[in-house]
């Protein structure tokens, strides 16, 4: 328990949320800080994170007080940054602020709900991720292309993959991008992330306006 929680985070805590009900909660649920740094995880986050290729990463590079930021790609971090900032406090408010994103396998196209709540006085945050959609991919879809670098390494030897649905960018027409079951599973050393374009008016729809 001691490496999942941080002790002064727990007594944040209640009234609002009783951590029995968290830990036995089958949604992946995590605790931050108001810098946005880990302060708990409940068992089902470990379980999503061990099944979904997340070792030796989480040992290693995920305990508490690491950095959430540090979790998502660079063109979705200010997006995060607000939502997590725009959760009202519970004297205000208790309904969450939520978002609906997608986090998909090589073989299964999946879509999770974010609530986040905030604790009083804005101390922390409980962020809670429920399962929406689990279902393999449709290939009429999301044809699955091969991971064929002449295709998408582009002229500075880099490959463009969406920071959310992961599709990848085509080198020779930024406009078409595809899905690569090879590089979902595992993700070249020289990926770098960007936003295709449905995914970038889905986040930032003022400014693709």
């Amino acid at each position: 328990m001691m490496s999942r929680l941080d002790p002064q985070f727990a007594a944040l805590l209640s009234p609002r949320f009783q951590l029995a009900e968290l830990e036995r909660h089958a949604s992946s649920i995590f605790g931050l800080w108001p810098d946005l740094r880990l302060a708990y995880v409940n068992p089902a986050w470990v379980a999503f994170a061990n099944g979904n290729c997340g070792q030796p990463s989480i040992d290693q590079k995920w305990g508490l007080g690491s950095h959430y930021l540090d979790a998502i790609a660079e063109p979705l971090r200010p997006f995060y940054v607000g939502l997590l900032d725009s959760s009202p406090d519970p004297q205000q408010s208790r309904a969450p602020v939520s978002h609906v994103y997608e986090c998909s396998n090589a073989e299964l196209y999946r879509t999770f709900s974010m609530q986040v709540y905030a604790l009083p006085e804005r101390a922390g945050v409980i962020v809670v991720n429920s399962l929406v959609v689990e279902t393999h991919h449709d290939p009429a879809e999301r044809p699955p292309m091969g991971a064929d670098r002449s295709v998408y390494v582009d002229a500075r030897g880099v490959i463009i993959q969406c920071s959310h649905c992961r599709l990848v960018q085509r080198a020779a027409d930024a406009t078409q991008w595809d899905w690569v079951p090879a590089w979902v599973a595992r993700s070249p050393n020289e990926t770098s992330h960007g936003l295709c374009a449905v995914c970038f008016e889905y986040y930032y729809p003022d400014v693709a306006d």
